[in-house]
């Protein structure tokens, strides 16, 4: 029916790009050509029958999201400490529910905010971060924290120990955090998209996490 009302306007107006297919392998050449075009991946769907149609705030397994992270080697695995935490709610009412992770620049010796994180946790690892990080909390933040005052606050404060491994989708310029902003931009730094948790890296100490200059040069800035 869009289609058949509509018509394409160069810059103005455009249809999504689709296909229509049942084979994984041109699905896959499907997204990685979305990759490609910048684009965060696919919303794979029925074409037609009773599961083709969209129901907001429903989960699905007819309609699934494919991001560029699922492919291997394009998703950008990064080392970074974690300075601050954020109570959790609901379910996870006796935990810290999401935490602000910071990369390490050398010169300054700054440890710069890049990325809230709450996915990628079960409830065992939720409660087993929650606890190793309780006794490493103090009463405010670090003069060597780079994190807008103006901006989202964690719960609390950590001392600067564990080091995460975080797998992410893409990196964007952000007024909300400060990794590399001497390096990309004067008012921005670099945050991570769709941020998910891999592992702890006890072989690390926080000195030796993802530097600002390194995730300058996954974001293309030289």
């Amino acid at each position: 029916m869009l289609r058949e009302n509509f018509t394409e306007v160069k810059g103005e107006f455009a249809f999504a790009k689709n296909m229509d297919t049942n084979s994984i392998d041109e699905i896959q050449a499907f997204l990685e050509e979305s990759v490609k075009d910048a684009c965060e991946g696919l919303m794979v769907k029925m074409l037609t029958g009773e599961g083709s149609s969209y129901e907001p705030s429903k989960r699905s397994m007819n309609w699934l999201k494919i991001k560029k992270d699922y492919l291997a080697g394009v998703g950008d695995s990064l080392d970074l400490v974690v300075v601050g935490a954020f109570h959790g709610r609901g379910k996870r009412t006796n935990v810290y529910g999401a935490y602000l992770l910071a990369c390490y620049d050398p010169d300054s010796q700054e440890y710069q905010t890049i990325c809230k994180i709450g996915t990628g946790f079960s409830d065992e690892v939720l409660e087993s971060h929650t606890n190793a990080l309780k006794p490493l909390v103090i009463s405010h933040k670090k003069t060597y924290y780079a994190h807008p005052t103006g901006g989202e606050q964690p719960s609390v404060w950590f001392e600067p120990k564990f080091v995460w491994e975080v797998l992410c989708a893409d990196l964007s310029l952000s007024p909300k955090y400060q990794a590399a902003i001497g390096i990309v931009s004067d008012g921005k730094g670099i945050s991570l998209r769709f941020p998910r948790f891999i592992r702890v890296r006890d072989d690390k100490n926080p000195e030796d996490a993802t530097t600002s200059e390194q995730v300058s040069n996954i974001l293309g800035v030289d």
